[in-house]
Parts: structure tokens; sequence; C-alpha cells
């Protein structure tokens, strides 16, 4: 449980945070519904890289639209731990809550197999494909 909830509060300081892990939204991604970021990656394995924690993090995760989760594993500096947040929906923002936390909230744009996390300073927070 202490893992889960180290990896909520690194959820939480990445809006504020910046790193050399950094990615650039592609220029063919498009900004998506929620509506269809559901139709998209509800209950589908997606591998994620996590660009803006301060530390390399990569996951698989499954959003669970049914469940209102975001589940799986994630490797932080090479520690693995389990990932367990709560998924809910703010305007066309994607978030996610850890346990007493407060939620952390991006825009999603896709493009192909792909979907982007994106803060509302247009940096990447995340690239997940779908189906790794």
């Amino acid at each position: 449980m202490r893992k889960t909830v180290i990896f909520g509060c690194f959820l939480l300081v990445s809006a504020a945070c910046s790193s050399a892990w950094a990615m650039d939204l592609p220029k063919d991604a498009k900004k998506v519904s929620m509506e269809d970021f559901k139709s998209l990656a509800d209950s589908k394995p997606v591998s994620v890289e996590i660009f803006d924690l301060g530390t390399p993090v990569t996951a698989n995760l499954t959003w669970s639209w049914a469940k209102k989760t975001i589940t799986g594993k994630a490797s932080v500096n090479g520690k693995k731990i389990n990932v367990k947040t709560k998924l809910s929906f703010e305007g066309d923002k994607a978030c996610s809550t850890s346990k007493g936390e407060k939620p952390t909230c991006h825009m999603i744009y896709t493009d192909g197999n792909k979907f982007y996390e994106v803060r509302d300073d247009m940096q990447v927070h995340a690239v997940s494909t779908i189906g790794n």
C-alpha cells in the first residue's frame, strides 16, 4: 500500500515538475472527448511512459470506466510498485486520485493507438500505447 501511495504522490507533483525525459505532443495528435477516450481505452491494457516526474517511470496499466480505477504495475527508478488510483473526469480532462490526495487531471490527445495525457501548459505528462 505504501508503494501505491508513493506513486500517487509522484502523480500529484507531476504538474509542477519538469524533466529531462520530455516529449513533444505530435503535430497529428487530436484532442478527444472523454466519450471518445473511453471507446479507445476502456479496459484495454496500456504500456505507459511518464515524462514529468523527475525520475524514469514506466507502467502497464488498465483504465476501467466500470470500476472507476486505473490499476496495474509501475517501475519507478527500477523499483516495481502496484498502482491503484481512482479514475474520474472533470470537464474535458481525465483525472487520477490516489487515496487521500487531490485529483491530478490531464487533457487527452490521441494519435493512432497512442494517447497522450497533456497538462494545462501543453506539456506531455505521459504517453500510453494501447494493447501492449
